[in-house]
C-alpha cells in the first residue's frame, strides 16, 4: 500500500457522515439484549440477536459458547446515498486463532461489502482482494477504535483502527500503532446498507471467551 493511500483513509474516515442511519444505547438495557427497536434517535433502527448477548451498562458481551451474535439494522431506508461511515469500539480477551469475532457489512440481501476479523492477535480486513492481514493486537485485551468507511460510487472500503488501554479517554496514548488500510468492496453491486452483524465464528472446540462491543454509530453521505 502506499503512503498516499493511508492519508486518503485517514482524511475520508475523519470527515464522512452527516445523516445518522444507526445509534446504539447499550445503557438502556442490562442482562439479555432484546430483539426489537434500539432506543433513541435515530427512528428505525434495531437489533436482532441470537445466543447470548449481554447488556453490560455502555457495552453489551457477545459469548462466544453460545456462538453469539447480534444484527444492528439501520433506519431510514432508502437512504439514497453513496456513502457511509462507521464508527465502534470493541474489547476482544484473548488472541487464540479460534474462535474468531467478524464483523460484516451487509446489504438487504445478504451481499457483504467488506468485514473485519480478529483473532490470532491480527486484525484481517475481508474484501474482493480476499482476507488480509493489516495488523495486530496484543495480549492485554486493549479497547479497539474502529473507523470504516464505505465508499459505494468509488466501489472501496477503507478502514482506520485504533488501540487504547480499556477505559482510557479521548486523546488516550496508542497502545498500537495506528492500522490503515483500504480495499475493493467484496459486492461490486452492494445495494444500500442494511445491517452491521457482529458474531462469532469458529467456536467448535475453541476455549470460552467474550467480546465486549461499544457504542456503535452508522451515518450516511448526504
Amino acid at each position: 500500500m502506499k503512503p498516499t493511500h493511508l492519508v486518503v483513509v485517514i482524511g475520508i474516515l475523519v470527515t464522512a457522515g452527516c445523516a445518522r442511519v444507526l445509534h446504539t444505547d447499550f445503557e438502556s438495557a442490562n442482562g439479555p439484549w432484546p430483539n426489537g427497536a434500539l432506543a433513541g434517535p435515530p427512528s428505525g433502527d434495531s437489533a436482532q440477536v441470537s445466543g447470548e448477548v449481554l447488556g453490560l451498562g455502555s457495552s453489551v458481551s457477545l459469548l462466544s459458547t453460545s456462538s453469539a451474535s447480534i444484527e444492528l439494522i439501520t433506519g431510514g431506508k432508502p437512504h439514497n446515498t453513496q456513502g457511509y461511515a462507521i464508527d465502534f469500539s470493541g474489547v476482544k480477551l484473548t488472541i487464540e486463532e479460534t474462535p474468531v469475532i467478524a464483523i460484516d457489512a451487509l446489504d438487504a440481501s445478504g451481499q457483504n461489502a467488506c468485514g473485519l476479523e480478529i483473532s490470532g492477535g491480527e486484525f484481517r480486513l475481508v474484501s474482493g482482494d480476499g482476507e488480509n492481514v493489516i495488523g495486530s493486537y496484543s495480549s492485554n485485551a486493549d479497547e479497539h477504535r474502529v473507523f470504516m468507511r464505505l465508499n459505494l460510487g468509488g466501489g472501496t472500503c477503507g478502514v482506520r483502527i485504533e488501540q487504547v488501554a480499556q477505559g482510557a479517554g479521548p486523546g488516550a496514548p496508542p497502545t498500537q500503532p495506528l492500522i490503515t488500510a483500504i480495499a475493493p468492496l467484496v459486492t461490486a453491486d452492494f445495494e444500500e446498507l442494511d445491517r452491521l452483524r457482529v458474531r462469532w465464528e469458529e467456536t467448535e472446540g475453541a476455549s470460552a471467551t467474550q467480546y465486549f462491543l461499544g457504542h456503535v454509530t452508522i451515518s450516511k453521505d448526504n
